[in-house]
């Protein structure tokens, strides 16, 4: 009562929503699970967001931030006070002639895109929600898709965030005096973020195990990453926010930079017999490189039998399917990209010869099929369940024995609806199974499986059990199993400074 006193001294009544209907509608978000915040707050400007965070660290009320809304692992739900700041948090400027973008949090990301498209640019994270996930989202989950892997993710194209620290500080980091003023008033907090660093590098063994977690796509925990890449504390601190999911500060705007748009395109959906033959093709195609040292594939999406089988591929019965995409700034190299693909495709067992296409009409039906196949498999589940997505990530090289065993695991465990699919060119799966709550013994089983995954994916290949979409509600309880005590012990620090 006394947050929602203070709250309505400042943000008009219309965007301060204490009803039952409204909390529970806006404490909804793309994923499983139900919180119903007992106040949702929608901020429209910075002096807001100062003022709400001032009067949560008075009263010691929790805050959670959402932009859009499309978490699918509980990371914008709550049951305190949800700030929404979408509506009013839309700026989008393009500076450096496409090169850079400076966003604000509740910007979508394919709208990003067209505002550089007549540049020649594009905003690198690709997640498949990008339609409607917003920037806030998308940078403080690290998500990423189907081309930026971990080379231009978030984290890589980041240059400087604006932030509201739990204090009310206003940080901008790629402004000299707001980085001045910080200094003067903050002194402390930068030394603490450089003593981190510092006790970061001190423990090579920490570090060696820093780069091997980052190889592959990782959101699980606070970032780490930051104190081996950069030396500037303001450095760090920006990049400490990718992936924090709102937990460090409220990102009021990022400046990031783009990548070139690549105007030829080309896409095949090839069909193998089984999961560990189309792995094995993927390890390949992820090594092929062409004379600048450059991937010559750019995506190579994993489709199982029972993900074509849920859109109805007719093609593919039965089989495997890798939706392979090559890009380039020229036909001709365009046209060489596809020899040399089809070649290294020539030495696996392929059920329908391997056809490349350059028609936009005929790769967006690949790309269809490939977006349908969460909302399909999750249209098609059993009344009473629920559709639970979860995102692993394993070395490359471990790929085709680790997917055999993902399959096998998830087989045993009895979910014979269940599908993997996902961005295979980056050791990276989704699996989807639709699961029961209703009774103690189908509970029992699901953490039966998400144990046995862990043992799996970190206990024998020490791969991310959360490769894009945030550590969320699912894998909270794993980082410490996953990342070891002392990089555990940092994030801690983190979260304490």
């Amino acid at each position: 009562r006394r947050f929602l006193r203070a709250v309505r001294a400042f943000i008009p009544r219309e965007r301060v929503y204490t009803d039952y209907l409204r909390r529970l509608a806006w404490g909804t978000d793309a994923g499983f699970y139900r919180l119903v915040p007992q106040i949702v707050v929608r901020a429209a400007h910075e002096d807001e967001i100062v003022r709400i965070m001032r009067a949560a660290a008075r009263l010691g009320v929790p805050l959670t931030f959402r932009a859009a809304g499309t978490s699918l692992s509980g990371q914008a739900v709550s049951d305190s006070v949800l700030v929404v700041a979408g509506k009013h948090w839309e700026g989008c400027e393009v500076l450096d002639g496409g090169r850079a973008v400076r966003l604000q949090p509740g910007v979508v990301g394919a709208r990003v895109n067209e505002v550089l498209k007549p540049f020649g640019y594009r905003f690198s994270p690709d997640p498949a929600s990008v339609k409607s996930a917003m920037v806030g989202g998308i940078v403080m989950n690290n998500a990423s898709g189907m081309n930026c892997g971990t080379h231009a993710n978030s984290d890589r194209v980041l240059l400087s965030a604006r932030l509201v620290l739990t204090d009310g500080t206003l940080l901008d980091t790629g402004d000299e005096a707001s980085r001045r003023a910080f200094s003067e008033s903050h002194g402390g907090f930068l030394r603490a973020v450089e003593a981190l660093r510092d006790g970061v590098r001190a423990n090579e063994t920490l570090v060696q195990r820093i780069r091997h977690k980052y190889s592959v796509k990782n959101v699980m925990g606070l970032n780490l990453l930051p104190f081996i890449c950069f030396d500037d504390p303001f450095d760090i601190i920006a990049h400490l926010m990718v992936g924090s999911e709102g937990t460090l500060a409220f990102l009021a705007g990022v400046t990031m930079r783009t990548e070139r748009e690549y105007e030829y395109k080309a896409s095949a959906m090839v069909y193998f017999s089984d999961i560990g033959e189309a792995s094995r093709a993927v390890v390949e195609m992820h090594n092929l490189q062409d004379a600048a040292g450059e991937r010559i594939v750019h995506s190579a999406e994993m489709l199982d039998r029972k993900s074509l089988a849920s859109v109805g591929d007719a093609t593919g019965e039965g089989l495997t399917a890798v939706l392979t995409e090559t890009k380039a700034h020229t036909p001709e190299d365009l046209a060489a990209n596809v020899v040399r693909i089809e070649a290294l495709l020539g030495r696996f067992a392929l059920c329908v010869p391997a056809r490349f296409t350059d028609d936009p009409a005929e790769q967006a039906k690949y790309w269809a099929v490939r977006s349908g196949i969460f909302p399909a498999v999750g249209g098609s589940r059993r009344p009473g369940t629920t559709s639970l997505i979860e995102d692993v990530a394993f070395h490359i090289e471990d790929l085709p024995q680790a997917t055999a065993e993902l399959q096998a695991l998830i087989a045993r465990h009895g979910y014979d609806d269940a599908c993997i699919y996902g961005h295979a060119l980056e050791g990276n799966y989704h699996f989807i199974i639709n699961q029961s709550f209703s009774e103690p013994a189908e509970v029992a089983r699901y953490e039966a499986l998400m144990n046995d995954v862990v043992e799996l994916v970190v206990g024998k290949y020490d791969g991310s059990l959360k490769a894009e979409h945030g550590t969320g509600r699912n894998m909270a309880p794993f980082v410490r199993r996953e990342w070891g005590d002392d990089a555990f012990a940092v994030m801690r620090e983190v979260k304490e400074l």
